[in-house]
């Protein structure tokens, strides 16, 4: 089997180019709008991996089909800001639910194991945990339930299509998501699994938060509208507290800007009472 590819969410060209030199045919896409895109694809039937690199925190990814790297060609010091990894859960196309189900969970495990922190959008994603989270995910479709919680194999299946869970660690953001094949959602029967990985730079999730041509100036802009998105938060937070849901307080946000941890003005009152309901 040949050696894993290697990636580092930030890496220059020529590091990825020099660590990779036995893979011969990548790719490179050189877009009009100004991205560079680094690609690989394995041959079909072929097993490949892929290495992120993360300090500590590394690991392998297998069954990998392929990949994409991204670069900002008005900001190539960046180097390559974003890579996402799409890889098969077994070497296998089809796959049991419940072992699906199994494997994605404990790879989950391993992550958290190895030092990456959940993470959490600070708009409209409030902080839950356990099987409260995985019932908010189930009901409205988009969010990143507690990866610390296994479903149990009902659950799973009413994730619909596919779900995400997404961490931090140090500077890098990792998303770790998948989605199934609609025709083979039948419990009793296999079904057709792919993962994502996208691993991207802190400055990029930061700059993620923006549109347009904010996203240049968005160290400047960070701090009203992390205001704005936590109050979002806070008041999505109360809503569901008045339906029964609790909160945790104890959720450790990650340090994207300097002046992080943003928090918003007269919010008071929200606080006391998502205080009163957090959970122990």
């Amino acid at each position: 089997m040949a050696p894993p590819f290697i990636i580092q969410a930030g890496m220059s060209v020529v590091d990825y180019q020099q660590r990779n030199s036995h893979y011969v045919k990548k790719r490179i896409d050189k877009q009009p709008a100004g991205l560079n895109f680094y690609e690989y694809r394995w041959p079909v039937k072929e097993n490949g991996q892929v290495r992120v690199e993360a300090g500590n925190a590394g690991f392998v990814i297998p069954n990998v089909l392929s990949f994409t790297g991204t670069e900002d060609a008005e900001y190539l010091e960046g180097g390559i800001f974003k890579f996402s990894i799409r890889s098969g859960l077994t070497p296998d196309e089809f796959i049991e639910h419940d072992q699906a189900r199994i494997l994605l969970m404990t790879h989950l495990q391993s992550l958290l194991t190895l030092g990456w922190k959940p993470y959490l959008r600070y708009h409209t994603y409030p902080r839950l945990l356990g099987k409260e989270s995985f019932a908010y995910a189930i009901e409205n479709g988009i969010y990143t339930p507690d990866p610390t919680y296994i479903p149990s194999l009902e659950e799973w299946m009413k994730l619909r299509y596919g779900g995400s869970w997404v961490f931090y660690y140090n500077d890098d953001f990792l998303e770790v998501s998948f989605e199934r094949h609609s025709k083979f959602m039948k419990v009793e029967e296999p079904g057709v699994y792919l993962a994502t990985h996208t691993l991207i730079t802190i400055e990029a999730k930061g700059k993620n938060h923006f549109k347009d041509k904010e996203r240049d100036n968005w160290q400047s802009l960070w701090v009203d509208i992390v205001k704005k998105f936590k109050k979002q938060r806070y008041e999505k937070e109360v809503e569901l507290i008045q339906q029964g849901y609790r909160i945790n307080t104890r959720y450790v946000e990650p340090k994207i800007h300097p002046d992080d941890p943003v928090e918003p003005d007269d919010v008071d009152e929200l606080l006391a009472i998502i205080e009163q309901h957090a959970i122990e």
